[in-house]
């Protein structure tokens, strides 16, 4: 089986699995990582962050995002881009998101625009990551295209019961510099 193969079938695994998940444990699991995620040094000391709006199947982000904005920093969420691109697009309220691409909530289209520079702290969406830090996407190479244009912390966020004994990768792949769940941050292991 090729690698791109075991990506596929991985995903299949992990999308299988969080529709099991208990609703009361997601909920709790995206508090408990959006609060470990507020506590990072690397997040109190950036003035500029960039994070997603997570779906019903992600990490629910809202606790992080309000947060964010009430703390006074500069908020950047993706928006859907030609070529798989994302457009990081400043937002002063959750009133500025609007349904987009695949149904995610982004910015609405007159946001303004920064650049990968501007970004002091990351926080990068998965669907697994193992405990070696390697990163499972939902496979349309969004953000294998920006972190190599990150030079700021990235956090990766995750549930404990999504993460995977190995994730298959590929030449492309980038790892994060931390790594959350709702037990707290991972050291990576070599």
């Amino acid at each position: 089986m090729s690698v791109i193969e075991e990506k596929k079938a991985l995903r299949t695994y992990i999308r299988q699995t969080e529709r099991t998940l208990d609703p009361a444990y997601k909920a709790e699991s995206s508090e408990a990582i959006c609060r470990c995620v507020l506590a990072l040094e690397e997040y109190r000391a950036a003035g500029t962050v960039f994070a997603f709006a997570g779906t019903v199947h992600e990490i629910d982000t809202a606790l992080l995002l309000k947060e964010t904005l009430a703390a006074g920093k500069t908020l950047v969420l993706p928006r859907c881009a030609e070529g798989h691109a994302l457009d990081l697009c400043v937002v002063t309220s959750m009133d500025e998101l609007v349904p987009g691409m695949y149904g995610i909530l982004e910015p609405k289209a007159d946001c303004t625009l920064v650049t990968p520079a501007d970004i002091d702290f990351a926080v990068v969406p998965c669907l697994s990551f193992d405990r070696r830090g390697r990163r499972l996407g939902q496979g349309g190479g969004y953000y294998d295209r920006l972190l190599p244009q990150l030079s700021c912390p990235t956090c990766l966020i995750c549930r404990e019961r999504l993460m995977s004994e190995a994730v298959p990768t590929e030449e492309h792949d980038r790892r994060c510099t931390l790594y959350v769940t709702e037990r707290g941050v991972m050291e990576p292991e070599t």
